[in-house]
């Protein structure tokens, strides 16, 4: 592409081609047919991109499209002058286009847009570069903005179309009893009871939420061991507090059920060995994988896919919200914010299972209520991005008046929790973990 602005690429002929095609349907149709493949900034020439914008507010309001509403509405936007006026206007609907050669037009014009975009982007990295940037952030960055220079806009009609037939074959499967759940279960009954499908589903994201050492990454764990080392689901796990050996750690000692300490206090069996020892050779079989930095929501996008390429990944855990850094032109709740949005288009364009924890304060687990949506700290947005949103605190809002003894004499923590939204099914439906603190299992 030549360098000089003025010989960007375009085609005005397909431009004008697509700006008849719109006025041939006065209804509006040929309209909406055309908005689906580009938008007014896809247009090069400043009069083609006018009449798009005059056109546009026709047809929003439901009026007839035809060359007096479109004159008169480029004068009421003050641009009627700017596209050569009612002349100009006639002279582009002197040859009429058929719905076909418009998004044929149409197409040609997107592509010439994202030439364009492409043009400015990779000018921009280069510049960058050259101020010495950090090329891992520049690449990192540089791969988001170029999924949405190429993302074009979906057929709706179609892919509800799929989804309408899916839903119907599902629907039929169930009633015959063939049907077989997608979704990802947690491998606790009674939290997968209340779980639309006994499950977290692909693209959906699970907020944990709960004040600071009350096992939310330890439940996080219990996920993952339960699906990756029974049933050989590949997970990724994006800890920004403990590094990988730490995780194996107590991933062994979860897999296990023997506290790690009886090593150190020097009073484990060889029976508890052996157990360790088979946990051990378990995990590092198991399709697990840990990143433990990102510089930016990007980046952690930018790890995310890649593993999803290379190691075709379910479930992802990110441990937690709060510790992924943004750009410090942002106010927090305004990071946070950007970060929840994030993960959760990255859900959905990965369509992968997120566990997603969140820190909340601990005031808000010592009501007689316990917690509630509005106690997840520094944005609001957290709980709009959640597909479900699941709060944990310790029964009585306190760990040492949580501490109890099962039937047995053995000590566990009673944590509460609340299922507070569930997009799929119902939600405020409380229950009570047994957490087993001392081997970090979840019951």
């Amino acid at each position: 592409m030549n360098k000089n602005n003025n010989e960007a690429s375009h085609s005005e002929e397909a431009e004008r081609a697509v700006i008849s095609c719109i006025l041939y349907s006065e209804d509006g149709y040929h309209y909406d047919e055309i908005n689906r493949i580009i938008t007014k900034d896809d247009f090069y020439k400043s009069y083609t991109r006018n009449i798009f914008i005059a056109a546009s507010s026709i047809v929003n309001r439901k009026e007839e499209l035809n060359e007096v509403t479109l004159c008169e509405q480029l004068r009421v936007n003050g641009t009627l002058d700017d596209v050569g006026g009612l002349n100009a206007v006639m002279s582009i609907t002197d040859k009429p286009h058929t719905l076909i050669s418009g998004i044929t037009s149409a197409k040609i014009v997107k592509r010439h847009s994202q030439s364009r975009k492409l043009d400015r982007h990779f000018r921009l990295q280069l510049e960058a570069l050259s101020e010495n940037k950090l090329p891992e952030d520049i690449a990192a960055e540089s791969e988001s903005q170029l999924r949405d220079i190429m993302d074009s806009a979906q057929d709706s009609k179609q892919c509800l179309e799929e989804s309408a037939e899916a839903l119907k074959k599902r629907l039929n499967d169930i009633y015959e009893g063939k049907y077989v759940s997608k979704k990802i279960p947690t491998g606790i009954p009674h939290l997968d009871d209340k779980l639309d499908e006994r499950g977290i589903g692909q693209g959906e994201v699970c907020v944990i939420a709960a004040p600071t050492s009350c096992g939310k990454s330890q439940l996080a764990l219990n996920f993952v061991l339960r699906n990756s080392i029974a049933n050989e689901i590949p997970s990724l796990i994006f800890s920004f507090e403990m590094p990988a050996s730490q995780l194996t750690k107590r991933m062994a000692q979860t897999s296990s059920c023997v506290n790690l300490k009886r090593y150190n206090d020097a009073v484990v069996t060889q029976a508890e060995r052996d157990k360790v020892d088979e946990a051990i050779d378990k995990i590092s079989k198991a399709p697990i994988y840990t990143e433990h930095s990102v510089r930016s929501i990007d980046d952690l996008r930018s790890k995310a896919r890649r593993m999803k390429r290379l190691k075709d990944i379910k479930i992802i855990v990110i441990d937690y919200l709060q510790l992924i850094p943004y750009n410090s032109k942002l106010s927090k709740h305004e990071g946070i914010s950007q970060a929840s949005h994030g993960i959760k288009q990255m859900a959905m364009e990965l369509d992968v299972a997120v566990i997603l924890l969140v820190q909340v304060n601990r005031t808000g687990a010592m009501r007689d209520s316990g917690l509630v949506l509005y106690d997840l700290k520094d944005s609001g947005d957290i709980e709009n991005d959640a597909d479900i949103a699941l709060l944990m605190w310790p029964e009585g809002g306190d760990i040492d008046h949580a501490r109890k003894l099962d039937p047995n004499g053995k000590p566990y923590i009673s944590m509460e929790y609340n299922i507070a939204k569930n997009r799929e099914g119902e939600r405020d439906l409380k229950g009570k973990f047994m957490f087993i603190n001392h081997i970090g299992r979840f019951q």
